[in-house]
């Protein structure tokens, strides 16, 4: 025991000498910056042709904008003309294309890139720089995934028109491959239902190898590119073994690296006098990761090593560290302190509000605690050999969301207003076949009478529901009970703003009035915690009105019947497939239930849903907060929601939910408690004329910004 504790004592004493004696030379420069205080990257990007301009995280909004002033200078001072995002290589090709014919750059970029960037305020200095300048400036996605509504919806469209310009076999279906692609982007699921991997790999190698013998021309490369990163995609789903740890990155990541710097080195060679910048994460842009010797994450092989191995001196990865102290995590920010012989500590203590550190002098090759590949854990490594260069901010704020453009959203409606298939299915131009179905006669309810009714209810999608805005007044109760007795019980009301059913932008709420009847061992602060109270409408997101997604549902009538006054045919539904996708659930399970759709204008006005969860995974389990500290696991394992519809002027609005969630709870000792979650609610006082708009700034959604209002619950049931 003694000889352990001196070798740990003697540990601490190195490590702490270690830290004192680090001490690398440092530049300063101030907290408002302009191109002109980046003097000092000339010399240091001398016969660079690649930078790799790095962020610790995704979210710091003050990173995107110093960011931009680096950009600003790179162009204007040294000839930096290529701006390579961490985004969908088609996704930005596309955005390319539709800037040179004339589209504005503003909506190019929130329909490619991340939306981590396109959406946030402190990238919009970024797009305003590109757009005053884009005749001299060009993008480029080198992202194997798809990242935004131009490789949603347009990607595989033309995929196959390419393929048949050029006369290259391509025999994967079309209705198909686009559920497969949405299952990986929205499921991370390689659903072999229809295609199996085996046939997706094959099919693709052979189009790449077809593709490979064209001329080696702009077009071509795109799309040799885009194949390759489809199957990287579909092999990383297919594996689908996600590690678990506090890195960032792990080896998990390491198919994408790979297929990220194949698409960037690729673009160099038919562009080899391009100066490039890429804007992407530090940890896809390291160097070397020989110094670190953490399990998990020295298994992790950057899309930056790739690059340097084959460009060397011509790329500078230049990463942007802090010396941030907590994360947010289940909606509150938790502390985690900085170690003490941390290089974040060392910087932090000089107090400066911007330093550049560059990895060309002795004192970096020293091996030295840091935080950057994760917000929690520290590890030794070599600085020298991750980055090239390091620039510290000493504070950090968080990136804000743009508010919700009205004007932009009234002027894509007018263009958009169309029927509710080309809505959800954006990818598909093809309509659905007329089916003569004025007066349907079943015999023996058999399955083409039930998929004609089910293409009915879609084609009439838009003419039942509201394509406008409206409010309504929601009341709602909520009783959460643990081994049947209730701990929780609470009244609220909310001014609700929709922007109509034949979209897919949710609506606002104004929480007005709360009432707790009991508040015990689970208190809620806000209305995000009922997830199915923020996209409560199966209308709007249930996939089984999908056009395309339909059609793998299996329907079966059961009944015609008088529901409300009128013949409604009742409609069983159910699907194999257990992802999100088809389920709009992130746990698996089984999805099921039934339809009331109206036989005379096709309008479902009652639906019911149930979800059996299989286990949850163990991502899932953390979302315990505001729970009694005594418990610290939650599963569900079924749900159900019945939504009833009322027709009003002319058109179905939801009036009506009724959703019941069942579970379990774990205490420390893995004891269970049995939970059970009632939510009631209803809509009245439909106002269509002239509705008051509620910005997603202007939502009102914690519980204790409200005052208790005795009168207004004296008269509740009467308001009711």
């Amino acid at each position: 025991m003694k000889i352990m504790l001196f070798f740990i004592v003697i540990n601490l004493f190195f490590l702490n000498v270690n830290a004192q004696s680090f001490n690398p030379k440092t530049v300063t420069f101030p907290e408002n910056l302009t191109p002109q205080d980046f003097l000092f990257l000339k010399d240091e990007l001398k016969d660079v042709q690649v930078v790799m301009l790095g962020e610790r995280t995704h979210f710091d909004g003050n990173v995107f904008e110093v960011k931009t002033e680096i950009i600003k200078y790179l162009h204007q001072e040294l000839g930096f003309n290529t701006i390579a995002f961490e985004s969908g290589i088609y996704d930005v090709w596309k955005a390319q294309t539709k800037i040179n014919n004339g589209e504005k750059t503003k909506i190019a970029f929130e329909k490619s890139l991340f939306f981590i960037w396109s959406k946030k305020k402190e990238f919009q200095s970024f797009i305003d720089f590109f757009d005053l300048n884009k005749t001299e400036l060009k993008i480029f996605g080198f992202d194997n995934q798809i990242t935004g509504e131009y490789g949603e919806n347009e990607l595989l469209i033309d995929l196959y028109e390419y393929c048949n310009k050029n006369k290259l076999n391509f025999k994967l279906n079309k209705d198909d491959l686009e559920l497969l692609i949405e299952s990986i982007i929205n499921s991370g699921v390689f659903d072999e239902g229809d295609i199996s991997y085996d046939k997706y790999k094959s099919s693709l190698n052979n189009l790449l190898v077809n593709i490979e013998k064209k001329p080696n021309d702009e077009v071509h490369f795109y799309w040799k590119q885009i194949v390759k990163s489809l199957l990287s995609l579909g092999e990383y789903s297919f594996i689908n073994k996600p590690i678990l740890s506090t890195f960032n990155t792990t080896s998990d990541d390491n198919i994408r690296d790979k297929q990220m710097a194949d698409n960037l080195l690729e673009y160099i060679k038919i562009h080899p006098n391009e100066k490039i910048i890429c804007w992407g994460a530090n940890a896809h842009f390291v160097n070397d990761m020989s110094s670190v010797k953490i399990p998990v994450i020295k298994e992790h092989i950057p899309m930056g090593s790739y690059i340097k191995k084959e460009l060397k001196e011509k790329v500078y990865s230049l990463a942007s560290i802090t010396a941030t102290d907590s994360i947010y995590l289940n909606n509150t920010w938790s502390k985690t302190p900085l170690n003490l012989n941390s290089v974040e500590q060392f910087l932090k203590n000089k107090n400066q509000p911007h330093l550049f550190i560059s990895s060309k002098q002795d004192e970096m090759k020293k091996a030295q605690l840091n935080r950057f590949f994760s917000p929690i854990d520290f590890i030794e490594s070599r600085l020298d050999l991750l980055h090239d260069g390091y620039i510290y901010y000493n504070q950090v704020k968080q990136a804000t969301l743009i508010d919700f453009d009205e004007n932009e959203f009234i002027s894509k409606s007018n263009i958009q207003n169309k029927s509710k298939i080309e809505d959800l299915d954006k990818i598909d131009k093809l309509k659905v076949k007329e089916t003569v179905l004025e007066e349907v006669v079943i015999v023996n309810y058999n399955k083409k009478a039930t998929y004609s009714i089910i293409n009915k209810v879609i084609e009439n999608i838009n003419k039942n529901y509201p394509t406008f805005y409206f409010n309504s007044q929601q009341f709602t109760n909520i009783d959460v009970k643990v081994q049947n007795e209730s701990v929780t019980n609470f009244d609220f009301t909310n001014k609700q703003f929709d922007r109509g059913y034949n979209q897919l932008e949710r609506n606002s709420k104004q929480l007005e009035e709360i009432k707790w009847n009991i508040r015990n061992y689970f208190k809620p602060t806000n209305i995000r915690q009922f997830r199915s109270l923020t996209y409560n409408n199966p209308i709007m997101y249930g996939s089984c009105f999908n056009i395309r997604k339909s059609k793998k549902f299996v329907y079966k009538i059961i009944e015609v019947k008088i529901f409300n006054e009128k013949t409604v045919f009742v409609i069983n539904f159910s699907i194999p497939r257990n992802h999100y996708t088809y389920t709009k659930r992130q746990i698996a399970g089984n999805y099921s239930g039934t339809l009331y759709i109206n036989k005379d204008d096709f309008a479902i006005v009652k639906i019911i849903e149930n979800w059996a969860y299989m286990e949850n995974p163990d991502t899932s389990k953390y979302d315990i907060y505001g729970w009694n500290e005594k418990f610290i696991n939650k599963e569900i394992n079924f749900e159900s929601v019945e939504t009833n519809f009322e027709k009003i002027n002319n058109t179905y609005f939801l009036i009506n939910s009724d959703i019941e969630i069942t579970g379990k709870l774990y205490d420390k000792e893995n004891n269970q408690y049995q939970l059970k979650m009632f939510i009631n609610s209803n809509w009245k006082n439909f106002n269509t004329e002239n509705p008051d708009k509620i910005s997603y700034k202007e939502e009102i959604e914690l519980f204790d910004k409200i005052i208790f209002n005795k009168t207004f619950w004296e008269n509740y049931k009467t308001v009711k």
